[in-house]
């Protein structure tokens, strides 16, 4: 099914109005702007809308400057040979690793609500079953809509490599870990203390390379990642509300803070964790990101060292249509194991998920967290074909008897 012309004049105009913003970093006055946009589309589609305000630091360098931080402070402290000095030390380094697992695994950390944090903005809209009877299932539609910081680590060789750079980053900080106590217990050879001094430089080096960008160049304009992905959330919408299945409650949920750590997304799920708990068997979840370079592709598997499993009947209904011809040559299968989605903290529930995104052949996401990210180099295809699979995954959902 082919969208219609006047869906994509809508689709467009919106594309165009967000990516006339320089950027939607989280909590910057220009994500305020981009918010109040999409708070107006949603409501002039009829939905229910509101903000939904959470704390969060503004990049993840924050984030990694905490974790870096930690360990190289451990290391200055373990090697002073002062008793105390040194259970500090081996105290901050275990709080350190800790965290720098749990968040480059894709878990909830602690990490990321130490100091700074400043307040975003989540843009809900909810549209009423089309009968007024009451709901009998539910789909959430989710696309992020703050955009990355520069970085030089998303270029196309490092992003290929990225999730082999994590799990050695992660290598490396269990290392300093591992020098730490053998210092504590019997001391390290003259060779150990050399080692140390590379995990040190290591570290520095990935701080800066991971966040250098961003000090020089801001942020990225977004176009690709991630405006295509809420114009894709909200036409999907709209679509379902036309011939709506009986007793479908539509709901666009448009996190910010995705780029610091899903961190928005984890907050609409701590606040409705109960209601999807009582609803999982009623309740869909469909995740758009990064539509605009590519083909359309089907996540089945994420993760760096824990993998994350797209398996759940959503995903499996998503892989049938992509066999059928309407769709065997506009999308496909396929792993991301650069960063994750929005959608991580649905799926390690149990709940019904899709995950949809744009892969070049190579398995990258063009242009992500790159200056060039840019209405200009958007290609809208991937996009439009997101909101055709994504309503036919639905449509059909609805005609399955649970």
């Amino acid at each position: 099914m082919a969208p219609t012309q006047i869906s994509m004049i809508t689709t467009h105009s919106l594309l165009q109005l967000l990516t006339r913003l320089p950027h939607r970093g989280a909590a910057t006055p220009h994500e305020r702007e981009a918010a109040q946009l999409l708070v107006d589309t949603l409501a002039e589609a009829g939905a229910a809308t509101r903000l939904m305000p959470f704390q969060t630091p503004k990049t993840y360098a924050t984030v990694v400057y905490w974790i870096i931080g930690g360990l190289l402070s451990s290391i200055v402290l373990v090697i002073s040979n002062g008793f105390l000095l040194q259970q500090v030390g081996l105290v901050i380094c275990g709080i350190a690793l800790t965290q720098a697992w749990l968040y480059f695994n894709w878990r909830h950390a602690s990490v990321v609500t130490w100091p700074v944090q400043h307040t975003a903005l989540n843009v809900l809209g909810q549209w009423p079953v089309a009968d007024r009877t009451p709901p009998t299932r539910r789909v959430v539609l989710l696309a992020h809509y703050d955009t990355a910081p520069v970085s030089a680590l998303y270029n196309p060789k490092q992003q290929r490599d990225f999730q082999k750079s994590l799990q050695l980053s992660l290598g490396v900080m269990t290392l300093t870990a591992i020098l730490l106590l053998v210092h504590t217990a019997v001391g390290l050879p003259a060779w150990g203390f050399w080692l140390l001094g590379l995990v040190a430089l290591y570290l520095v080096a990935q701080a800066i390379l991971g966040t250098v960008g961003f000090w020089n160049q801001g942020y990225t304009n977004g176009a690709s990642d991630n405006a295509t992905g809420v114009v894709a959330a909200i036409e999907t919408a709209k679509r379902l509300r036309e011939n709506a299945p009986p007793g479908l409650l539509v709901e666009v949920v448009l996190p910010s803070a995705e780029e610091v750590g899903m961190i928005g997304a984890h907050a609409y799920w701590q606040a409705n964790k109960g209601r999807f708990a009582k609803e999982a068997a009623t309740t869909a979840v469909i995740n758009f990101d990064t539509l605009g370079a590519g083909k359309l592709t089907v996540i089945e598997r994420t993760g760096t060292v824990e993998m994350i499993h797209y398996d759940s009947p959503l995903t499996q209904l998503a892989r049938d249509l992509v066999s059928r011809p309407a769709f065997q040559n506009r999308a496909q299968v396929g792993r991301w194991h650069t960063a994750d989605f929005d959608s991580v903290w649905f799926v390690r529930a149990g709940i019904p998920t899709l995950a949809l995104c744009a892969l070049a052949p190579d398995g990258t996401m063009p242009r992500i967290h790159r200056p060039d990210d840019i209405l200009a180099a958007v290609d809208e295809t991937p996009m439009h074909d997101a909101v055709d699979l994504a309503e036919a995954v639905v449509r059909e959902w609805c005609a399955t008897p649970l």
